[in-house]
């Protein structure tokens, strides 16, 4: 085929069935660069329409589209140019496979030849020394090894060969792939021997290097394709400076390609047979516009997915028999390895409709935190992220920013959430961020970088959330931690995923991420003296309005609704003036959540339930009832009432200070025998200094 023929990549054919700019580039660079570098998306499939030329161009109405490798996308390209044959460096085969593009007369370079030869005979000696080698088992291993990195050098040297003998050929033009570039050596360190002499040998030919003779006016080169996924794999004598060398980015399918690879998927399903009965699928074939919808749904939900996990997601739904109206659900639990919606279940769903009740029961005197965060739950239940879920539908399932008082239940609330999504027995999975107040703290997160010391270990949170995929994960007091970690965070929040530091990415998607902070009551606080954000006839900030007042520390005798405002308040100067992360504020969204101090009429409860707790134990350890009369009850009450400055932890003190010491000792020198019955009669003293009067019984 000559070197003008029209094709997918032409310039005079409709805009609307180009390929991809990546190819059109690609096919450009041919006539022009005797080396080519792919780099990025280059593992993934690319879903395109194969032309009557040869070529391959974008999907177009009416005709089907192909899945294509990117081996495969080279191999057209190359025909449409006239290219005689393709080479490919195997790692499978360990050696270099050739096949033809064209049935005209055509002979392979003599390098090639010559290897074809030499890997038949090859084959028969291979077979000839495993057949030797059954039968002498302990042959010296070492002997073995080093004739083994004697292969590696000769291959190598073999492979070098093969390449100037590809480049030097003087007929149609031919192209060497090399898809595993980064395997010639590392980016950390220089490379010797024959890969030495191999990246030595290639930068020179790239300058060297002449368009094969032709009969058209244009012909290409005897074109060399280098492979690697990130160009810092690099080895580091590649020659990636060099003028004879184009380097080509294959960017991630943007939302069209997506859209695509979804209708790709939503046609093959709907034209399954109908559903069965006790089958999941659809009861009756898809309409049109259920199939826009479902193909609209699955592009939106499988951003930042490779075309080829899109097809995967396909195949999975299609093996679990999902309807066209659960493939993003499908998408998102792809991602993250999980089969089944946890989200979706009946038992979910039920503990959220029932979870104000559950909450209120677990954290106490915090009713409005509690039906913020069943709000928030319920949403994500309904499958809704919030409104900004459509720029990114991968974000977390649900995030609270829990801002509040020491002592208030802002841990206790994040262990009620994880109780009620993931069972009784489920806990958060914790990070005082207070440990990570220094900016290596960052490595601890996601990993080291290659080279570093615990490289091979991971990070702490990428470890966690890779082999629990639906958690509840809670930062504490997020404020004291270094602000680089900031970033990660943001990444979280807007994309669902991280990348460690080994190079994978982990999916947030299916995570419920809690972040707690005493922002604003810990120290003096700036509280303003009218709304914010208040503007002047002229539409400037009116610094009248905007005047504020600083204000001795909030107390549990301030009005809720202050608590809040000034709790919000001091959210939004943390976020913008002390770290400088506006945007990151902005991401929480509506997810803060202000709590309030505890007041008096809480204790009851508070009280009754760390009582519960002390009974609890002791029934545990000692096998004994314990029971406390009302007078006791009341010195008790009294005393937590006094310390509730401190919050709820201010009455288990008082409980500890009170009851559990002094019950310690009694029990010390008189231990409790199983079955029998302690009864606390009395409460004396103040302070450090509290007796009990006990009567014991069996």
């Amino acid at each position: 085929m000559s070197a003008d023929t029209t094709d997918a990549f032409r310039k005079d054919r409709a805009p609307a069935v180009l390929a991809p700019a990546w190819i059109r580039e690609l096919d450009m660079a041919l006539t022009v660069y005797p080396q080519i570098l792919l780099t990025g998306n280059v593992r993934d499939v690319f879903l395109l329409a194969e032309d009557d030329e040869g070529g391959v161009g974008a999907p177009e109405p009416g005709r089907p589209p192909t899945p294509f490798t990117l081996e495969e996308v080279i191999e057209s390209v190359c025909r449409s140019r006239g290219y005689g044959a393709l080479a490919r460096q195997s790692m499978v085969d360990d050696r270099v496979v050739a096949w033809r593009l064209t049935g005209d007369p055509f002979s392979l370079p003599p390098a090639l030849r010559r290897m074809a030869e030499e890997d038949a005979r090859a084959d028969r000696e291979r077979a000839a020394r495993d057949a030797a080698a059954r039968e002498s088992a302990d042959a010296d291993r070492d002997d073995a090894d080093d004739a083994d990195d004697g292969d590696i050098e000769a291959g190598i040297a073999r492979f070098r060969e093969i390449m100037i003998g590809t480049v030097q050929h003087t007929g149609p033009a031919i192209g060497l792939i090399i898809p595993y570039t980064a395997r010639l050596g590392s980016p950390r360190g220089p490379v010797a021997g024959e890969a030495a002499r191999l990246l030595a040998a290639a930068e020179e030919l790239g300058h060297t290097a002449r368009p094969v003779r032709g009969t058209g006016d244009v012909t290409p080169y005897n074109t060399i394709f280098w492979v690697v996924e990130k160009q810092e794999d690099l080895p580091l004598e590649f020659a990636i400076g060099s003028r004879a060398l184009r380097v080509i980015t294959v960017p991630e399918p943007p939302h069209d390609q997506r859209h695509a690879a979804g209708r790709f998927v939503v046609e093959r399903l709907a034209s399954r047979p109908p559903a069965e009965d006790g089958d999941t699928g659809e009861a009756s074939p898809a309409t049109e516009a259920e199939q826009r919808q479902a193909t609209e749904a699955l592009a939106r939900s499988s951003y930042g997915m490779g075309v080829g996990e899109i097809l995967a997601v396909g195949r999975m739904a299609a093996d679990r028999g999902l309807p066209l109206s659960r493939l993003d659900e499908a998408a998102r639990l792809y991602r993250v390895g999980v089969l089944d919606n946890p989200w979706a279940t009946q038992a979910v769903r039920e503990n959220i409709l029932n979870g104000e009740d559950y909450l209120n029961a677990a954290v106490i005197g915090q009713p409005h935190a509690v039906r913020r965060t069943i709000e928030i739950f319920m949403r994500s239940a309904a499958g809704l992220t919030g409104a900004q879920s459509s720029s990114s539908p991968s974000r977390p399932r649900g995030t609270l920013f829990l801002s509040g008082p020491t002592g208030v239940g802002k841990t206790e609330l994040a262990k009620g959430v994880a109780k009620m999504i993931l069972g009784e027995d489920a806990r958060p999975i914790r990070f005082d961020m207070s440990e990570f107040a220094e900016e290596h703290a960052r490595d601890r997160l996601i990993g080291a970088p290659p080279g570093f010391v615990g490289h091979s270990a991971g990070g702490e949170l990428t470890n966690a959330v890779r082999a629990s995929p639906m958690s509840v994960l809670l930062f504490d007091e997020i404020d004291k931690a270094h602000p680089r970690l900031f970033d990660l965070f943001l990444q979280i929040l807007e994309d669902g995923r991280l990348t460690d530091g080994q190079g994978a990415t982990v999916h947030f998607t299916e995570c419920v991420l809690i972040f707690t902070s005493n922002l604003g009551v810990s120290a003096e606080v700036m509280r303003p003296r009218s709304r914010r954000g208040a503007k002047s006839e002229q539409g400037e900030p009116d610094p009248e309005a905007e005047a504020a007042e600083r204000q001795p520390r909030l107390s549990r005798h301030d009005r809720p609704e202050d608590v809040r405002e000034a709790l919000r308040a001091a959210f939004d100067t943390f976020f913008n003036d002390h770290i400088g992360r506006p945007e990151l504020r902005n991401r929480f969204g509506d997810s803060f959540v202000a709590m309030d101090f505890i007041q008096p009429d809480s204790v009851a409860p508070i009280l009754n339930k760390a009582l519960g707790s002390v009974a609890g134990r002791v029934k545990e350890v000692h096998g004994a009832e314990l029971t406390i009369r009302d007078d006791p009850w009341e010195v008790l009450r009294v005393e937590a009432t006094r310390r509730l400055d401190h919050g709820g932890r201010g009455v288990v003190t008082a409980v500890e200070s009170a009851l559990v010491n002094p019950l310690s000792r009694e029990l010390f020198h008189q231990p409790a025998r199983p079955g029998e019955h302690i009864e606390i009669e009395a409460v004396d003293g103040q302070d450090e200094a509290y007796t009990l009067k006990v009567r014991r019984w069996r």
